[in-house]
């Protein structure tokens, strides 16, 4: 009996620490803020592609790797509406993240999103270019850019876009999550679907 609690006295401590250290692991949380609903396009229907052509597929950046050591590269989706309390949405990796943001953006402007390319039916693809946080001295850098391709009647439009944003390190990762999210909420909302419909907004 005396073995085994000799065993348990030093197991635990052990126990304690993997269990510390696990909980520990840095993640990234990524806030995206709607606007408000409108109804402007409602009725209308778009199919929308994701496609992501990052050349490097890493989030975090050479110089803040050591604050993000064991990072699995999953993103934390939290969704705040208009006056509303955030949420947590679930747990994505980039390209699930812009997917589900995108679409929730273009539902949010009244469309409807189709399963499949259809004869007449406008196609929105999103090629995503580049996705990093990283540190620059004492301040957290976000950068975001994409590409839009909006494919309509036979026209296309293609608009490029890019988000960048600084904060200062304080503590923690608190402020890597507030930059990363502010750039990714401003990109996204920027894509502005309504002037691309122009032929039809009245």
């Amino acid at each position: 009996m005396r073995v085994v609690f000799y065993c348990l006295k030093f197991a635990f401590p052990l126990f304690f620490a993997l269990f510390c250290s696990c909980t520990t692991i840095p993640t990234l949380k990524v806030t995206y803020e709607m606007t408000s609903k409108s109804n402007v396009l409602e009725g209308k229907e778009i199919f929308f592609k994701f496609v992501d052509q990052r050349t490097d597929k890493d989030i975090i950046g050479d110089t803040a790797r050591g604050l993000y050591e064991g990072y699995s590269g999953n993103i934390s989706f939290i969704l705040s509406g208009q006056g509303s309390e955030e949420y947590l949405v679930g747990i994505y990796d980039v390209e699930e993240l812009f997917r589900e943001t995108f679409a929730l953006y273009l539902e949010n402007n009244g469309l409807q999103l189709s399963d499949e390319k259809k004869p007449g039916i406008p196609q929105l693809t999103i090629w995503l270019e580049k996705f990093i946080l990283d540190l620059d001295g004492r301040k957290w850098l976000a950068v975001i850019s994409y590409e839009a391709e909006f494919v309509k009647n036979g026209r296309t439009i293609v608009r490029k876009f890019k988000g960048e944003g600084q904060k200062f390190r304080i503590s923690g990762l608190n402020q890597a999550h507030a930059v990363v999210s502010e750039v990714f909420t401003d990109i996204v909302n920027q894509l502005d679907i309504k002037s691309m419909f122009a032929d039809d907004v009245k």
